[in-house]
């Protein structure tokens, strides 16, 4: 593996119930994204959104993956100013809960809306794209059985007054969403290194 460098994105698979319904519904073996932070005494963390919000070493973070596996981005030329403003914003949302429910507010965060979240607040870079659920893959049984078990407390939901299933479901589906595998995707990334093989986005 080359030196790391801060504002480097890693991505990994996870063992985590959501697995397999965000593998099949973005497609992508990539279910968890992060953040890297390298200190001026060379010590390499990730910022990452698990619940809460967190700063972990990178070792720690790569066990923590399913086989080891991980994939290094990097925005192309990305100055250090910005990758020193992504970490900036993103250590403002260290101790926020995990979002479950893949929503847009900010009081909750999963972890590739952190990863966007950081770059378009921070130095104003996009990175990723927003989604419609409805755009993805989710008439999966992974999926649908996700949707139905959480679909009560969905916020979304709960603030629509939505009491019945297809009625929250219909606002799910409109609700808009950043992948891991929009982030993989994004043209302005280069892989700089991955232990995934082929075909891993």
């Amino acid at each position: 593996m080359p030196p790391l460098k801060t504002g480097d994105i890693v991505f990994q698979t996870t063992s985590g119930r959501a697995r397999e319904a965000i593998m099949l519904a973005s497609g992508t073996q990539y279910t968890h994204v992060g953040l890297v932070e390298v200190d001026a005494r060379g010590r390499i963390a990730v910022i990452e959104a698990v619940g809460p919000v967190r700063a972990v070493p990178f070792d720690r973070w790569v066990r923590a993956g399913l086989g080891k596996h991980v994939t290094v981005k990097r925005i192309k030329g990305l100055a250090e100013a910005d990758a020193a403003a992504a970490i900036a914003k993103a250590r403002t949302y260290i101790g926020r809960p995990y979002d479950h429910f893949y929503y847009e507010t900010r009081d909750q965060i999963y972890c590739s809306e952190l990863i966007h979240a950081a770059f378009k607040e921070g130095p104003g870079i996009s990175v990723g794209v927003e989604e419609r659920v409805s755009d993805l893959n989710i008439d999966t049984a992974a999926a649908q059985a996700l949707i139905r078990e959480r679909w009560r407390a969905h916020p979304l939901c709960k603030a629509k007054r939505a009491e019945s299933f297809k009625a929250c479901y219909g606002l799910i589906l409109d609700q808009t969403l950043v992948t891991p595998a929009s982030i993989a995707r994004d043209g302005k990334l280069e892989t700089v290194y991955t232990n995934f093989g082929k075909g891993a986005e």
